[in-house]
């Protein structure tokens, strides 16, 4: 009976301590060490890159950047005048074309993560099941969640 007792007391300690069963727990000699495990561990994952439309405000943002707005030129003459009028005509032409061509970013996405956490002395894994299994999708309800899955501590 008191082993019972032991282990049920190990089994409450390491709930409490947030020291799981559910969760592999490899330990290492350093933090470097640990880090870079991890770091391995997480490239063994999955990625899954993707195309999204670039909101109007980054859509703004990145045409100003590369086609930024003529400036007007102080001169009382017509002809500067008329020029400045023609540049800017132009400049408005290619903020239409470029907001109607509707510009796409690519997003990458890793199926795992490590998340470092001093106070433990450990970096904790996270994996999104959905995308290293290979059913992600950029869709509502199908986009899946990071959840602690491997501990690296040190």
């Amino acid at each position: 009976m008191s082993w019972l007792k032991s282990f049920m007391s190990t089994l409450l300690l390491m709930c409490v301590s947030g020291f799981g069963m559910d969760h592999e727990t490899d330990f290492y000699s350093s933090k470097a060490v640990a880090f870079e495990n991890c770091e391995e561990w997480k490239d063994k994952g999955n990625v899954v890159i993707y195309k999204t439309s670039i909101n109007i405000a980054e859509e703004a943002s990145r045409f100003n950047v590369e086609h930024p707005m003529p400036i007007s030129v102080s001169s009382d003459s017509i002809g500067a005048k008329l020029q400045h009028a023609d540049r800017l005509y132009e400049w408005n032409r290619s903020v239409q074309n470029f907001l109607v061509s509707h510009p796409t970013k690519a997003i990458k996405v890793n199926s795992r993560i490590c998340n470092y956490e001093p106070k433990e002395k450990l970096f904790v894994g996270y994996e999104n099941k959905l995308i290293q299994e290979g059913g992600w999708k950029d869709e509502e309800g199908m986009r899946g969640k990071m959840v602690k899955v491997k501990f690296f501590r040190y």
